[in-house]
């Protein structure tokens, strides 16, 4: 569906049912250079188990207006704007990567509202290596080809998706080759320059879970358990051994146990 929030035209999926305000919201956000379609079954799962989906696409990407927010901190605010927009009572935040640091930020800054919080494949900061943000910003396919490898664990570069004749790779270059010159490296960029994740993460109050893919080379281990040991000492932290950063699209059936077990009991549907 689109929505028009500060006067821009934004896009979001609803995991093909109807977004009822009235309802519980998942809202999921999605990490640097990608869009809406990364949570296509999660979303589905929880639209048809009595929830109010929204899968965004942050400004200028895919389907939703431009240009792309420069900052961390300007995407939690236009979160909250959305938040507003579609006058949500009860929400669930789920976010992957880059996501996890708008999540952690819109979560601590506006917390009212908020019932639970899934962080997937981040620590409180990432650092962005140099060549990748040189590459985004000049030379768009070579920083799609290194993050293609790096994000992936064998069965990505197998080709061997869940979805049978689905190339989790190909999917990945096709998404982010439609979000480049501008919105791959201003998402890097924003990474790269947010230093606030850990007081953001340690003001946040409500019920925490952090997956973890445990081959991960994008958000290594070092950086989530320092995430871990900042959030509330109540967080769930699981790990999901086989999968690599993509955790959602490797490892689909582990990713959606886990987040319906914490969803379910944190923010349940009447």
């Amino acid at each position: 569906m689109y929505l028009t929030v500060n006067e821009k035209k934004v896009f979001a999926s609803t995991g093909g049912k109807p977004f009822e305000k009235n309802q519980p919201v998942v809202l999921f956000l999605h990490g640097s250079g990608l869009d809406h379609t990364f949570w296509g079954l999660h979303s589905r799962f929880f639209a048809f188990r009595k929830y109010s989906v929204l899968c965004l696409d942050f400004p200028g990407h895919t389907h939703s207006d431009g240009p792309p927010l420069e900052s961390i901190e300007e995407m939690a605010t236009w979160v909250n704007d959305v938040i507003i927009e579609i006058q949500a009572s009860a929400v669930s935040v789920v976010g992957h990567s880059q996501g996890c640091l708008v999540s952690m930020e819109y979560v601590s800054k506006f917390p009212e509202l908020v019932k639970s919080v899934s962080f997937i494949a981040s620590g409180y900061e990432t650092p962005v290596n140099s060549f990748l943000l040189d590459a985004a910003e000049n030379k768009p396919r070579n920083a799609i080809d290194k993050m293609m490898s790096w994000c992936f664990d064998k069965a990505g570069h197998m080709h061997q998706g869940t979805i049978p004749g689905n190339s989790m790779i190909a999917g990945g270059y096709k998404i982010m080759q439609g979000n480049v010159p501008n919105e791959l490296f201003a998402d890097l960029n924003a990474c790269n320059n947010y230093k606030d994740g850990k007081k953001a993460a340690s003001n946040i109050k409500a019920p925490c879970q952090l997956i973890i893919g445990g081959k991960d080379k994008m958000a290594p281990r070092k950086s989530t358990m320092a995430l871990a040991e900042t959030l509330p000492s109540s967080t769930n932290i699981e790990i999901i051994q086989e999968s690599g950063h993509m955790v959602p699209l490797e490892t689909p059936n582990q990713c959606r146990d886990l987040l319906k077990t914490f969803i379910f009991t944190n923010n349940p549907t009447s």
